[in-house]
């Protein structure tokens, strides 16, 4: 029997196709969303306080406004005799 005779495999590398990715990358990208997320945050927040705002201007006799607590102030503010 006569061995079989392959033909040889050739392996050619190439450059990768991606980026390299380093440590400060990562930090940059990081850094990036936590900022998003801050941002998004703060925005929330002014629309909460403008509602409040708005809601306190559209009903101004609610207990919280001021009307309807001057009838349980202490009058602490007046000068003790």
């Amino acid at each position: 029997m006569q061995p079989q005779s392959f033909p040889p495999v050739i392996i050619e590398l190439a450059e990768p196709v991606t980026e390299e990715i380093s440590v400060s990358d990562v930090l940059v990208g990081a850094l990036n969303f936590s900022g998003v997320i801050a941002l998004v945050a703060v925005l929330l927040a002014l629309l909460l306080a403008g509602a409040l705002i708005w809601l306190r201007r559209v009903n101004p006799s609610n207990s919280l406004n001021g009307e309807e607590t001057a009838r349980t102030r202490m009058d602490l503010h007046i000068r003790s005799r």
